[in-house]
């Protein structure tokens, strides 16, 4: 790690630090890891009187760290640097900055204890002019023993501090849940709140870092999203959704992003494996159309002193649990297992934890298993069965996951494990192997052939391996795995391939000036940026904010929202290829509405790389302030949202700079709160009274003129009333009346259609 020493010669003596707020060059020198990461850390703020800080952290290991600042000073036109933190461990992280409207900034960060817990920190800075500045001694601002990971902070509209994080560590020892503490005395102290105690999955998170995000509501009201999975069996991950209102605490999790459910989104790659001559292939890749159909992804070797049944595959993700179950049954009944063999389970899945796909089907059938696990180190397997483990052992089952990391099936040199090989040494013994990585973990990208005297080919059964992971498939898919011709586990039988869902998540939001909740998210079905607003009762349909092609990534979405309604939203997007480094190039990306999310102008490039450095990035992690604030003549600022990111940078001894960029102001509109100013996006409102006999009142809003129709229908989809008919209406809001005195109770729908906009609510009539 650079001496702090080394840091401050940086600052001060390289003239290309400092800059005009409206360029965006770079601030300082530091570990692009830690300095701005996630979409829910935020690490610019800008007070009410034109202050500004950037907090970072320049560590480049996971110990000797504090949190850092940069607060810019617009006499000399700098950035003057200093530090925040004094941790008696110097192990921190993941800082984030949000300023009030008193003109304070309040900051939150993760700090080791001496205990070696993670908490939450919290501190409030005081600004007297652009010189004279004061934080307060950071505290603890939970009230909890946890491992904080992923945090973030936010104020409710009186000021009050909310830091909301998501556990880091191991769930056997901290719980492993969505916290947010909160303060009502300026942070002196706190109280910390479990959101997901009950749903969708208590104690456990489908991995340890999970984006996490905040924004304000009316009325001390504050709305809480993050990214989990519901689901435990397929690969489904989705935005949930908490509001906190003080007199009740935060309501029961709901999903906001329901799965996208237009065909089964599948896993699409499975490793392929070449049997040895006297191995038999169990399970190919299907159907007959697939490019790579009949390649083996799971054989059988009985090499005459020991049997090993290999699967290039993670069940977790892939196939349905009633399929699990019976397909892992039935290889161990093929191979002679049963209730009264001595069983070994590895939990080799350090990163994602998925190895309940393994041992639930062990308890399920009954099974009784010693269970070895690998521990977790960043991903990275801690220890390594040793002979004492195998001792008396009929069967190990090695479950490696698909984590692409280090794993303990090989030594910790990445070569053969010699306790495995003595092991599979002894006759009779036998081995299950199942998991996606095991062999590119060592291996890296194939194909790669093996040869007798190889472990892999004399052991395992295998001639040679190709990593489907790493090859385009015409973004195809593996939909099912049919047995393969001259199959002899005569007990198996063809699987076909999960429902895997897609990914909904990296959820940001920002509220505007009516508490309206604005929300951009990542959607991998096609992988796009999406964006839906929450009126206080529903949430809107979605509306795609990228231009790109299907085949062409995006990540990491953030939103802020300016006083006259101003929405920003930026994003990482793939625009090529490093043809010297091989790595992928990443741009930073920005959309903009003038008008809270009714018109959107076009796509623009925050920045422009054509090139990667040696770490393999172009831009890391943009995070954009969370308040935008208008222009501010004292202090040199022309208004607008503040941006910083980590950027590759051959000027830097480390290869990168912290970054910093102004998106020009765009907000338009004036306060809506008054009934006759016209609305800054389309609204249909739910009908009032409702149940209603036989009469019923529906308001909605439209921000622009053209053709209105207002239609209802029955349960069946019959319509039965037509409100308006391609009505031409100017922008404004409307109620219309709807008298169901001939209709008999039951339940109706209303469609309000107004130019692209549609939605459809339910009403109840009871008579």
């Amino acid at each position: 790690m650079k001496k702090l020493f080394t840091l401050f010669a940086l600052i001060l003596s390289m003239s290309f630090l400092s800059f005009a707020q409206t360029s965006g060059t770079a601030i300082t020198e530091i570990d692009y890891y830690n300095a701005t990461r996630y979409s829910g850390a935020r690490n610019i703020a800008r007070t009410t009187d034109g202050y500004v800080i950037v907090v970072f952290e320049p560590g480049s290991g996971w110990e000797n760290q504090d949190i850092w600042y940069a607060n810019y000073n617009p006499a000399f036109q700098s950035w003057d640097v200093a530090q925040l933190s004094q941790s008696t461990t110097n192990a921190t992280g993941i800082p984030a900055v949000v300023a009030d409207e008193a003109g304070h900034v309040f900051a939150a960060w993760k700090e080791k204890a001496a205990d070696g817990t993670r908490n939450a920190m919290f501190s409030k800075c005081t600004f007297q002019d652009a010189f004279t500045h004061a934080w307060t001694t950071p505290v603890v601002a939970d009230t909890i023993d946890n491992n904080t990971g992923v945090l973030t902070i936010d104020t409710d509209i009186y000021d009050n501090p909310f830091i909301m994080f998501s556990i880091w560590n191991d769930p056997a020892i901290f719980k492993a849940n969505i916290y947010v503490s909160k303060s009502y005395d300026g942070g002196v102290t706190w109280t910390t709140d479990n959101l997901t105690s009950q749903f969708p999955t208590p104690d456990v998170l489908p991995f340890n870092y999970m984006d996490v995000n905040l924004a304000s509501g009316p009325d001390g009201k504050m709305y809480a999203v993050w990214e989990d999975k519901p689901t435990e069996i397929t690969n489904q991950y989705e935005i949930l959704f908490s509001e906190y209102t003080p007199t009740q605490g935060w309501s029961y999790p709901e999903i906001v992003s329901p799965i996208f459910d237009g065909g089964d989104q599948v896993q699409k790659y499975v490793d392929a494996l070449t049997p040895v001559d006297g191995a038999v292939s169990v399970y190919q890749m299907g159907p007959a159309g697939y490019t790579f159909a009949g390649e083996t992804s799971a054989l059988y070797y009985d090499n005459g002193v020991s049997q090993v049944f290999t699967a290039a595959f993670n069940p977790y993700y892939t196939v349905p649990a009633s399929d699990n179950t019976q397909w892992i049954g039935d290889v161990m009944t093929s191979m002679g297992i049963t209730s009264s063999s001595s069983i070994l389970f590895v939990d080799d899945d350090n990163r994602y934890n998925n190895e309940a796909a393994i041992t639930d089907v062990l308890d399920n059938l009954g099974y009784s298993y010693t269970n070895f696990d690998c521990g977790d180190n960043g991903g990275m397997a801690t220890d390594i069965p040793g002979a004492s483990d195998y001792e008396g052992k009929d069967l190990v089952i090695w479950f490696t996951g698909d984590d692409y990391k280090n794993l303990a099936f090989w030594n910790v040199a990445d070569e053969d494990n010699p306790e495995l090989i003595n092991y599979l040494n002894t006759s009779g013994k036998k081995l299950i192997v199942i998991g996606k990585d095991f062999l590119y973990d060592r291996y890296g990208t194939a194909p790669d052939t093996f040869a007798v005297g190889d472990f892999v080919y004399d052991k395992l059964g295998i001639s040679s391996y190709d990593a489907q992971s790493w090859r385009d498939d015409g973004n195809t898919g593996v939909t099912e795995l049919d047995l393969a011709p001259g199959n002899t586990m005569t007990t198996v039988t063809k699987l076909s391939w999960g429902k895997g869902g897609t990914r909904q998540g990296e959820p940001s939001i920002a509220s505007d000036p009516n508490h309206v909740l604005h929300m951009a998210y990542l959607d991998e079905n096609g992988s796009h940026i999406l964006y839906k607003t929450f009126d206080g009762t529903t949430w809107s349909d979605s509306v795609r904010l990228d231009n790109t092609a299907d085949t062409v990534t995006v990540m990491r979405p953030n939103i802020s929202i300016d006083p006259n309604f101003g929405v920003y939203v930026l994003w990482e997007e793939n625009t090529g290829k490093d043809t010297t480094t091989g790595f992928n190039i990443y741009n930073i990306k920005y959309r903009t509405s003038p008008d809270g999310g009714a018109t959107w102008n076009d796509v623009q490039s925050l920045t422009n790389l054509s090139q990667t450095n040696g770490s393999g990035y172009s831009t890391k992690n943009p995070t954009i302030g969370r308040k935008v604030r208008k222009a501010n003549a004292e202090v040199g600022f022309e208004g607008g949202a503040e941006v910083v990111w980590t950027e590759a940078n051959p000027n830097s001894s480390l290869g990168y700079y912290v970054m910093y960029a102004r998106i020009p102001y765009v907000g338009t509109l004036t306060g809506v709160e008054d009934e006759n100013a016209i609305p800054v996006k389309f609204n249909l409102a739910q009908n009032y009274p409702n149940p209603f006999n036989p009469t019923t009142e529906i308001e909605y809003a439209i921000p622009k003129a053209g053709n209105v129709s207002l239609t209802v229908y029955n349960a069946l989809g019959q319509k039965v009333a037509s409100l308006l008919t391609n009505k031409m209406q100017n922008a404004g809001r409307y109620k219309v009346k709807f008298n169901a005195e001939q209709l008999p109770s039951g339940i109706y729908f209303y469609r309000l259609n107004a130019g692209n906009f549609t939605s459809t609510k339910k009403m109840i009539l009871l008579k």
